[in-house]
């Protein structure tokens, strides 16, 4: 294909969103970089195999995030729109889904040919309750929660009043046991009477809620709270011989997981009954270094560039910074983002399947895979023909006069040097040509 036939564009969006095209008359590739996604890890710029793409100052950015979810002020990478060769390994390898990459409008993650990060995460079904715990603390909406929940008025009924309508003088005692809550606020969507108010969860504190109470003046101590809680929060007791009926109440629905949105952190293996099993793409450790360098008031650029929302300040200020590595990724972008060195991010296992491309570019994609946890690419050995110096110098020194050529003659001339050069654009034959391919092409 001619190079004049082939256009390449760049583009940014409003939203900050930047848009590489690469446009022929019979494919079409789209590589999108979702900057308020990206979180600086480094791994892109180290698997781009043209150096099309380079880092920029990670800690300047994190540090100058209001939060983890604020839009960065400045994108951590930049494209190289003449050296990037829309090859997708960036979009394959990126941790947290921050590159799209489209040929003609299909994701590449459809294609079978490419190599993907392999991880395992399942629900089962019979532990699920279900809750909206995982749904709560979820860093990036993976998990939905489709819930069918009945409302306490619609299974506790009394004679003679209204849906919802609860008799005076109803007595009781309530017990509530709030450090085995775990917010999961299934008991809130149940009772109007219990109130939780919302938190932020941290690795310290993984609940999405704190406050727990009961609004008495609602509560007729039915005690169903204390039957669906399934951390056995509530302990009720009614005084009152009340004429009602109680049914019980029926929950329905389970935990869907949005693979796509996945990042394999780990929140959600939190579940207060276990029913989530994870098992990560990435497997590692983390080395704290140089702490007496280390500024957590002034900087927090780890605690804001994490896309698991893994580290945090511990209640012991000598300990200065540290991480729940229960709930991380093993992404780097807390190395990048550290201006002391003090961290220190070690991959030892990365998991990944699929991939049915043709040698040699499957072990390229594989290679790309095995460097992020320490192997070294090998470098491609290119044969090299010696050119014997000695002859081409007495072919310049001898004077021979140039014949006529006939036109029929150069125009077949011309003919075979078109289709040399269309052979020689084929990868097979250059590799035949530099010994690294036993069967000869057949030439069409």
């Amino acid at each position: 294909m001619a190079e004049s036939e082939i256009e390449k564009t760049m583009d940014v969006r409003e939203n900050q969103d930047i848009i590489l095209n690469w446009k022929s008359p019979k494919l079409e590739k789209e590589l999108i970089y979702i900057t308020n996604k990206c979180t600086g890890c480094g791994i892109c710029p180290q698997v781009c195999p043209t150096k099309a793409i380079e880092l920029g100052p990670v800690h300047e950015i994190a540090t100058a995030l209001e939060s983890r979810e604020a839009q960065p002020m400045a994108p951590y990478v930049l494209f190289d729109l003449d050296k990037c060769v829309f090859c997708g390994l960036c979009a394959i390898l990126c941790p947290v889904g921050a590159i799209e990459f489209k040929f003609n409008e299909k994701s590449i993650f459809e294609f079978p040919e490419y190599p993907k990060f392999d991880f395992e995460i399942e629900v089962d079904e019979e532990k699920c309750i279900p809750c909206r715990y995982c749904e709560l603390v979820c860093p990036t909406d993976a998990i939905q929660i489709d819930m069918k929940l009945q409302k306490k008025e619609e299974v506790v009924k009394y004679p003679g009043k209204g849906l919802g309508e609860i008799p005076q003088n109803i007595s009781g005692s309530i017990d509530i046991n709030e450090k085995k809550c775990c917010y999961c606020m299934l008991c809130t969507e149940f009772c109007d009477a219990i109130e939780i108010d919302e938190a932020d969860p941290t690795p310290e504190r993984p609940y999405p809620g704190k406050n727990l109470r009961i609004n008495e003046k609602k509560c007729d101590y039915c005690g169903l709270c204390e039957k669906i809680c399934p951390t056995e929060v509530f302990k009720i007791t009614c005084d009152t011989d009340v004429e009602r009926t109680i049914e019980e109440p029926q929950i329905e629905g389970i935990a869907k997981i949005n693979k796509e949105k996945c990042i394999s952190c780990g929140w959600c293996v939190l579940c207060p009954v276990e029913a989530i099993k994870l098992q990560k793409f990435f497997e590692g450790e983390i080395k704290l270094q140089n702490l007496e360098k280390c500024d957590p008031s002034g900087c927090k650029a780890c605690i804001k560039i994490c896309p698991s929302n893994a580290w945090y300040l511990p209640k012991d200020p000598k300990e200065k910074i540290a991480v729940n590595e229960d709930l991380c990724l093993y992404c780097g972008s807390c190395e990048q983002a550290c201006p002391y060195d003090c961290i220190r991010v070690k991959r030892k296992k990365v998991s990944y399947s699929g991939g049915t491309l043709t040698q040699p570019w499957i072990n390229t994609w594989r290679a790309a895979f095995e460097s992020l946890i320490g192997k070294e690419i090998p470098e491609k050995k290119i044969k090299t023909i010696p050119l014997k110096i000695e002859k081409i110098e007495k072919i310049i020194r001898e004077k021979k006069e140039i014949p006529v050529v006939a036109e029929e003659i150069q125009n077949e001339y011309l003919k075979r040097l078109v289709k040399i050069q269309e052979l020689l654009r084929k990868v097979k034959t250059r590799y035949w040509l530099e010994g690294r391919a036993k069967k000869r092409p057949i030439s069409s």
